[in-house]
């Protein structure tokens, strides 16, 4: 099986993860750019294994043990979360790591035995914040972080090199060959990937994320080692850490215009570039025809301000903007932002109405409500541009 070459990423740890350069949805959310599923091995007396793979790629994962140790010689695997593109590979790896005890919180033993019943039949060693593996030169110390973003998740941290495996934190969805920040042309990207990941993934969660990140605080790092995408260490650690503290505190948000629509024969969209075209603020034109509910969210997740249209679709919105509107309010993109509300009808004003209870049941505050019978006119025009002075 031809494998690119393990690599020595922090002193005695190896990422012998995979990269999935083809998986385009990842549980609805759209990687474009295809991801990778980071594990690593501590080298020391008792080796130890830290996060698993999707199982596909088990043989890969496998394989990279095999290049740096012996199989026997893992001792501990530590799982971090129980979500089956970290846990997949799991089952079929006990088989084989003969002397291996799975290492991780009640919770996640609780998830990895419901979802892989085999698993009952090995070692367990449970562990949380007051418990810590100590192996021959490393000591691995734990940090529960319920809700980032399973009810099992947890960070774990290596005293001695100062390194945190913080599995779902601090990643992005990225298939690439560079495994650092430093080692990227386009941090731009990055830090966009990051944005889209936080805002796909964490955007329910900004009070867990605050008080692990408020735990972490004792803790010196020099390296964040993710599950996902590119990790962390020198001066981008701060970069890292920024994101994450400014999303925690909701100050993610920017003067910034996310109009999200759909449009059956025309009206909508033209009110929408309308509203476009008029904004005092930089504007992000979500055409749900087009455009995805990823994208959607990250642009949500960076605006204070939101625009959604619709047109009367028997009696009530469209289904994709419902479901636009479900996915935004699950991930709270909609809670504590200024929503503006248009829509078209023919002989029943609805979508407007309907719009309205599920924006302000999602914490919304809706501030404009613009009704127009078959077509924008130029009294219709001149209320939506009226309306967003209102976005202030």
């Amino acid at each position: 099986m031809p494998l690119a070459a393990t690599e020595l990423v922090a002193p005695d740890v190896y990422w012998v993860g995979a990269i999935d350069w083809s998986v385009r949805v990842f549980h609805g959310y759209h990687t474009d750019e295809g991801t990778s599923y980071n594990a690593y091995l501590l080298m020391d007396e008792e080796v130890t294994l830290i996060d698993t793979v999707k199982v596909q790629f088990g043989l890969e994962l496998l394989e990279r043990i095999k290049q740096i140790t012996f199989l026997d010689s893992v001792k501990y695997v530590i799982m971090n979360h129980a979500e089956n593109d970290h846990s997949g590979a799991l089952p079929f790896l006990m088989t084989q790591l003969k002397n291996a005890t799975i290492v991780t919180n009640k919770i996640c033993m609780e998830h990895l035995i419901l979802l892989y019943p085999s698993l009952k039949n090995y070692p367990f060693k449970i562990v949380n914040n007051s418990t810590q593996l100590q192996l021959k030169t490393h000591t691995i110390h734990f940090l529960q972080v319920p809700m980032l973003h399973w009810p099992d998740s947890m960070f774990s941290y290596c005293a001695e090199t100062n390194i945190l495996f913080s599995n779902d934190g601090f990643g992005q969805h990225i298939a690439c060959s560079e495994r650092f920040m430093d080692q990227i042309a386009q941090k731009d990207h990055i830090i966009h990937l990051m944005r889209e990941y936080s805002a796909n993934i964490l955007g329910p969660f900004q009070v867990p994320l605050a008080t692990a990140l408020d735990n972490a605080k004792g803790l010196k790092i020099d390296m964040i080692l993710t599950a996902h995408g590119i990790s962390w260490r020198g001066d981008y650690l701060g970069m890292a850490l920024n994101e994450y503290i400014q999303f925690s505190q909701n100050k993610q948000m920017q003067k910034k215009l996310t109009v999200v629509f759909q449009s059956m024969n025309g009206a909508v969209k033209k009110a929408a570039q309308i509203i476009m075209q008029g904004s005092q603020h930089p504007v992000q034109f979500c055409d749900l025809a087009i455009t995805d509910l990823t994208k959607c969210a990250l642009s949500a997740y960076e605006s204070e301000f939101l625009a959604i249209g619709s047109p009367t679709y028997y009696g009530q919105t469209t289904p994709l903007v419902e479901s636009a509107i479900h996915y935004l309010r699950g991930l709270s993109l909609i809670k504590g932002r200024k929503v503006m509300l248009f829509g078209s009808f023919c002989w029943s004003d609805k979508a407007v109405l309907s719009m309205k209870q599920m924006i302000e049941n999602a914490g919304g505050t809706v501030v404009s409500e613009i009704s127009f019978k078959m077509g924008v006119n130029e009294i219709t025009q001149a209320a939506l541009i009226n309306d967003l002075k209102k976005f202030v």
